[in-house]
C-alpha cells in the first residue's frame, strides 16, 4: 500500500488527517483530542527497559508490556467509539474493516508492516509482520488493539517465519492485576500560543518533512540522522515511568532521566546542535526548544539564563516530567559542555519548572 502524498510538502496525507499540531506544544488525534501523539526514537523504550533491568538486576518487561497494552487499548477504543462504528462492529464480517484499520495504523505509525493472515472474531487472529518495532512491545500493541475491538482480554504468541514473524492473539480468561493499575489518565492541557511554520496545503509543520514514511516496510525514518522513529500515542511513556517509580522506588528516576539525556545528546550531535559561544547560546537554546512542540512533547513558555550558568525553563504540557528532565539536561550540556544537574517541580496544572546547573 502506498499513501497519497501532499503535493507541496510530500508528507503522507494520512498524517495530517490523523494528527493535529496544536499551539500548546502537543499533537492530538483528530478522532479524539484527548489522545496525545508524539514522535520519539523507536529504540528508546527497549533501551530504557534494558537499562532498568540491568541496573536493578531483574527484568521489568511486564511493566512495559502492560503499560503499552493498556495505552493502545484506550487509544483504539476512543478511535472506534462513534455510534456508527460501534453499530457496524456488532456485525462480525464488518470487524474485518477494523482489522484492516489496525494494519494501516501500524504502517502509518512506523511500528511494523502488518498483514492479516487469519481472523475469527471473538476467538483469535494471526498477522504476518516485517520490521516489528520490538517483539514484546509490538505484541502488547496488537493485544491492546484487539481488546478494544473484542471487549475481552487476549494473550499473544510469536513465531519466526523466515525474515518475517507471525503473531497470534487469542481470547483468554483474564488480565493480570498489574494491568488493572496501569490505566491511562487524561491530564488537563494548558492553552498556548506557539505558531508552527505550516504547509499551506495540508497544514502539517514544514519541519516534519525530514521524516520519511516507508509504508511498504512499516518504517518512519529521520532522513537527517538515518534512524527509525515512531509517530505514537503519548501515554505509554508516562504510564511506564509512573508504574516503575511506584513499584521500584525513586532509584529508577536517574536511570530514566539519563536514558533520555543520552538519546537527546546523540540527536543534538547528529543535527550539529552542540557547542555555542556567548553570542549564539540563546539562538541555540531556542532552536533546541522548538523541537519540543514539533514532536508533540510540550511547550517551553519561559526561560531564564544567568551568567553563573544556571538555566530555568518552564514547560507546559510535558509528555513526561522525567523524560523532559533528561531532554532539557541534554540541551544544557549542548550549550555548556558540562554535565547538568536537573531538578524540577510542578508550578500548576500541567506546568513544570526545571532548574539546571553544572554538576
Amino acid at each position: 500500500m502506498q499513501y497519497k502524498r501532499c503535493k507541496v510538502c510530500g508528507v503522507p496525507k494520512m498524517v495530517s488527517r490523523m494528527n493535529r499540531w496544536m499551539s500548546n506544544g502537543t499533537i492530538v488525534s483528530r478522532g479524539d483530542q484527548r489522545i496525545r501523539q508524539v514522535f520519539f526514537e523507536a529504540d528508546l523504550l527497549p533501551e530504557l527497559r534494558r537499562r532498568i533491568s540491568e541496573g536493578l538486576g531483574f527484568p521489568v518487561n511486564r511493566i512495559f508490556y502492560e503499560a503499552q497494552r493498556n495505552a493502545t487499548r484506550i487509544v483504539i477504543a476512543a478511535l472506534l467509539k462513534t455510534h456508527v462504528i460501534k453499530a457496524t462492529l456488532r456485525i462480525p464480517p464488518l470487524k474485518q474493516g477494523a482489522v484492516r484499520f489496525f494494519n494501516n495504523m501500524a504502517w502509518m505509525t512506523g511500528t511494523a508492516h502488518s498483514r492479516t493472515v487469519e481472523y475469527h472474531g471473538g476467538k483469535f487472529g494471526v498477522a504476518r509482520m516485517c520490521n516489528p518495532w520490538d517483539l514484546d512491545l509490538m505484541a502488547a500493541v496488537v493485544v491492546g488493539a484487539f481488546e478494544a475491538l473484542e471487549g475481552k482480554p487476549l494473550r499473544s504468541f510469536w513465531k519466526k517465519d523466515g525474515d518475517e514473524y507471525l503473531l497470534r492473539v487469542e481470547v483468554t480468561e483474564a488480565k493480570p492485576e498489574l494491568s488493572a493499575r496501569l490505566e491511562v489518565e487524561y491530564p488537563p492541557l494548558k492553552d498556548g500560543d506557539y505558531r508552527h511554520h505550516r504547509c499551506p496545503r495540508c497544514g502539517v509543520p514544514l519541519d516534519i518533512r525530514h521524516m520519511e514514511w516507508r509504508e511498504d516496510e512499516g518504517l518512519i525514518i529521520d532522513k537527517r540522522r538515518g534512524i527509525r522513529m515512531l509517530n505514537w500515542e503519548g501515554f505509554t511513556l508516562s504510564l511506564v515511568t509512573r508504574e516503575l517509580v511506584r513499584e521500584l522506588g525513586d532509584e529508577v528516576i536517574p536511570i530514566i532521566v539519563d536514558a533520555e539525556r543520552d538519546y537527546t545528546k546523540k540527536m543534538l550531535e547528529d543535527l550539529g546542535l552542540i557547542g555555542s559561544s556567548d553570542e549564539t547560546r540563546g539562538d541555540l537554546l531556542q532552536e533546541m526548544l522548538s523541537l519540543l512542540p514539533l514532536y508533540g512533547l510540550g511547550l517551553a513558555t519561559d526561560v531564564e539564563y544567568t551568567s553563573g550558568g544556571v538555566l530555568r525553563v518552564w514547560v507546559d504540557n510535558a509528555y513526561s516530567d522525567l523524560f523532559m528532565a533528561g531532554r532539557l539536561a541534554a540541551f544544557y550540556e549542548a550549550m555548556e559542555g558540562k554535565r547538568a544537574r536537573v531538578d524540577w517541580s510542578e508550578t500548576g496544572p500541567s506546568s513544570v519548572s526545571y532548574l539546571l546547573a553544572a554538576e
